[in-house]
């Protein structure tokens, strides 16, 4: 089914654009310029439904290792959603009716069930089984983000491959670690983009490279090789509804229907050992004082809440082997970008980790808002809140207008926008009077 009737017109204009006039001196490349438009383009979908197969390489001279990962990802209108992926580590599927939450792991044959809205906000697992699904969930991310760092690509010849045994005839495109804004240090990187020239999709993206493992609490940077290759299998933007039963959950006649997954039990009892305080769920923490907690740059530099009265201040917590919390970056730069010249603080904590690497993996994104580390778990601790990517915004009266565990950038945009009128572009993320 074709959902773009304009759109590949488009796709063949600025394909033959660049092959006829070069771009302007300061002007970003007809290829540039479509990668903007196509990833907008996914951005902008309501709704969709994306599969795709990963297969990716690392390798040394004394090392080896190959993975593939099958992902399925669909939403729709009403908080609809279909997460579903088969990794090394097992297989789950991840769905939403936009009134309860499931969570399936196949090869445990267990499952879990929440009402929408009011999933455990406290200590969770990155369950190993839902790498996959959770993956599919990044799918749409990914797309829609991948022309953020770029300031040039380069148009290549057109080719014609194979998607689902079926020719598929492809403008074809290509960056390398030159052409982004914001270069990492000592990586090369050469990415390929084919997208299809009917329909107006990207079908495959191929990205080779020369990167290191940077080993915690070492000096060393092993050099290894990767590369990963994701084709599309299926791409529908706008879909037309879904079948009902899409968007809910039928157990199987094997599954078990469970409070907690194993490991999640697992880690929840480590804590009880350890004298943790049990958790408060971050909505109890709305329009009420924000506790308070000292956290200490890389500079020695301290600060606590108290510090920003009069202030606004958004905190937010990650780690650097937390794959939401790195996948968020972009989008937190973006939004950064819209608040530093409002008043709003922006700072980040990173969880847990060595603070060489957490100001390595900072630098090389080249993030230039504050970051904290925080050795004690201070932030935490004093929210009585488990797990990250965790955000606090914090009002100028220094009382919490918002508090979440995981990723939500459209609700947190929209606290942001409700502190007042000077923020209220935050919500769309566009300054007044921008185009869509």
């Amino acid at each position: 089914m074709r959902v773009f009737r304009i759109f590949p017109l488009v796709i063949v204009v600025a394909a033959t654009l660049a092959a006829q006039t070069p771009a302007q001196a300061g002007s970003p490349s007809e290829a540039l310029l479509l990668l903007r438009q196509l990833s907008r383009k996914y951005a902008e979908a309501q709704s969709y439904h994306i599969e795709a197969v990963e297969e990716q390489t690392s390798s040394n001279d004394l090392r080896r290792e190959w993975r593939k990962t099958v992902m399925s990802a669909a939403t729709a209108a009403g908080s609809r959603y279909r997460f579903e992926g088969q990794s090394a580590f097992g297989s789950a599927v991840i769905v939403s009716d936009g009134k309860t939450v499931w969570s399936y792991h196949l090869h445990e044959h267990l499952y879990t069930e929440a009402a929408a809205g009011q999933e455990p906000s406290g200590p969770r697992m990155l369950e190993p089984e839902e790498e996959g699904a959770r993956g599919a969930e990044h799918l749409r991310h990914f797309l829609s983000h991948i022309a953020d760092n770029l300031k040039a690509a380069t148009m290549r010849p057109e080719e014609t491959i194979t998607v689902n045994d079926r020719p598929v005839h492809c403008v074809v495109l290509s960056y390398n670690e030159q052409d982004l804004k914001e270069k990492p240090p000592d990586e090369r990187e050469e990415v390929t983009i084919w997208i299809d020239q009917q329909r107006g999709v990207i079908v495959r993206t191929l990205s080779r490279g020369q990167t290191y493992l940077v080993l915690p609490g070492s000096e060393a940077h092993v050099p290894f090789f990767k590369e990963t290759s994701t084709v599309y299998r299926l791409v529908t933007l706008e879909p037309p509804d879904a079948p009902e039963n899409t968007f809910v959950f039928i157990p199987p006649a094997d599954a078990k229907l469970v409070d907690e997954f194993p490991e999640t039990k697992a880690f929840n009892r480590q804590r009880q050992v350890a004298g943790l305080p049990e958790p408060v769920p971050p909505e109890k923490w709305l329009g009420k004082p924000a506790p308070e907690f000292r956290l200490t740059s890389s500079e020695g530099e301290t600060v606590s809440p108290g510090s920003f009265r009069g202030k606004a201040v958004l905190i937010d917590v990650w780690s650097t082997s937390c794959a939401p919390c790195r996948a968020m970056i972009p989008d937190l730069k973006k939004l950064y970008e819209e608040v530093a010249t409002k008043g709003l603080v922006f700072l980040t904590v990173d969880h847990n980790d060595d603070p060489k690497v957490a100001t390595e993996v900072l630098a090389r994104e080249r993030v230039s808002w504050a970051n904290y580390h925080d050795p004690e778990d201070a932030v935490q601790r004093a929210f009585k809140s488990i797990g990250v990517p965790f955000q606090v915004l914090i009002d100028e009266d220094g009382k919490v207008r918002f508090s979440h565990v995981g990723e939500d950038m459209a609700k947190l945009r929209e606290a942001i926008a409700n502190l007042g009128p000077r923020y209220s572009s935050v919500a769309s993320g566009r300054e007044p009077g921008e185009r869509q």
